[in-house]
């Protein structure tokens, strides 16, 4: 039996274990709460995230990291966006030049606007960086419900291997050598996701929020291609099948505290207030940095800068874009 380690036992990570063990690997968790370690090597389940789930004994659980990394090569870090780097330092002592780290999160890196690979890149050189990306809720991957993913790994037999290992008959990985089209996918959909949501809640109709996500995706296209990412990699699962399910779904954490700013029209009390993990909100600030550094023009990520940090109105951020130019169709 192959050995799979994860990183991160969250609603995300737990269910990435659960689908590793299913396609027929041992699996070691690491945890940071005591009591997921317990409860997932005692009674078989993750109360805390996936409550109602039975987890099979070949998954387990640790409170130290140094056990996953000798317990295995594959890693899955399954930690969000913005502890990446902390937690990638904290483990670096731990890797070799044979790991493989799996990136799980989807976001950019707020204070540098650095893609999370480069963020590994700069902690933990010696490894080689993977990243996991698509359209998929934990409950759906659970449940066996259908969800397909991008692997991206720029040695692509590492990324064939990854999709073989992880692979299932409801658990589909594409492959890509390309490793920017799935992170850049994989955040900007959530600042299109978060806008989605406010264009619901307002009551600006169904053709209002076509035209958002049909206009948000040549954002992300613009710049993954500015960064050198693969357009052909984006038409895929990292990128429009993620903001398909993500910009309309009630399920996203995304679309649905932007609904929550759309129906009482006020960004700054919500996010005060806000104790979910809402990772477009860091990624929007970020997503605007690396664009502006790189010269890529992105109105509606600008646009959602200003209605999520500086109280500008919806009312007023609607006006503003649709008082742009007309141009012609594509990048």
């Amino acid at each position: 039996m192959q050995a799979t380690g994860v990183i991160g036992a969250g609603i995300w990570g737990t269910a990435l274990a659960l689908t590793a063990a299913r396609a027929g690997n041992n699996v070691l968790c690491w945890a940071r709460r005591r009591e997921v370690v317990e409860a997932i090597n005692q009674q078989h389940c993750n109360p805390l995230y996936l409550p109602d789930v039975p987890l099979p004994d070949g998954i387990k659980a640790t409170s130290d990291p140094a056990e996953v990394f000798a317990f295995s090569d594959v890693v899955l870090l399954a930690v969000s966006a913005q502890a990446t780097r902390t937690v990638v330092s904290q483990m670096r002592p731990f890797m070799n030049e044979h790991t493989i780290l799996v990136l799980c999160a989807k976001g950019i890196e707020a204070g540098s606007g650095k893609m999370l690979s480069e963020v590994v890149q700069e902690e933990a050189p010696m490894v080689t960086t993977a990243v996991l990306s698509g359209p998929g809720f934990a409950f759906d991957l659970a449940r066996r419900k259908l969800v397909s993913v991008t692997i991206g790994c720029r040695d692509l037999d590492k990324a064939s291997l990854l999709a073989e290992r992880l692979g299932t008959a409801y658990f589909r990985p594409y492959t890509t050598s390309d490793i920017v089209s799935p992170q850049i996918g994989g955040s900007v959909k959530n600042v299109i996701a978060i806008a989605s949501g406010i264009v619901e809640g307002a009551a600006l109709g169904d053709s209002a929020r076509a035209v958002l996500v049909a206009r948000g995706f040549n954002e992300m296209a613009r710049l993954s291609n500015a960064m050198g990412g693969s357009f052909y990699s984006l038409m895929g699962m990292c990128g429009l099948g993620d903001l398909v399910l993500t910009a309309g779904c009630s399920q996203s954490r995304n679309f649905s505290f932007g609904y929550e700013i759309g129906v009482c029209g006020n960004a700054e009390k919500l996010i005060a207030e806000n104790k979910r993990t809402v990772e477009g909100l860091a990624t929007a600030k970020a997503v605007v940095k690396r664009a502006r550094s790189l010269g890529v023009e992105m109105p509606i990520c600008e646009m959602m800068n200003r209605v999520l940090f500086e109280a500008l109105p919806i009312k007023t951020a609607l006006e503003e874009l649709l008082s742009r130019p007309y141009k012609e169709e594509g990048f």
